[in-house]
């Protein structure tokens, strides 16, 4: 692992703000599971009930995962050369 020194810095150029405009989507994850979730819920309801099969077809904790945030990238302008 490097040092901090040595670690080079990431400048994120985008924005980051709550859903204002959105509606927010669930997802379930399964506790140790080998696939990360894929399948959006637009409803608490279906997202529950994803949960419950498939805590019990893998014998493990589920939890429901609800988006509270978007991110978008702003494309770097100062690569053109704007009057």
């Amino acid at each position: 692992m490097k040092n901090k020194k040595e670690q080079k810095q990431t400048k994120f150029e985008g924005v980051i703000e709550p859903f204002n405009d959105s509606t927010p989507f669930y997802m379930v994850f399964v506790d140790g599971a080998i696939h990360s979730p894929k399948v959006k819920h637009e409803k608490y309801e279906d997202a529950f009930s994803e949960m419950l099969r498939l805590s019990k077809q893998e014998n493990k904790k589920a939890f429901i995962m609800i988006s509270v945030t978007q991110v978008e990238q702003i494309p770097n302008i100062k690569l053109f050369n704007l009057p």
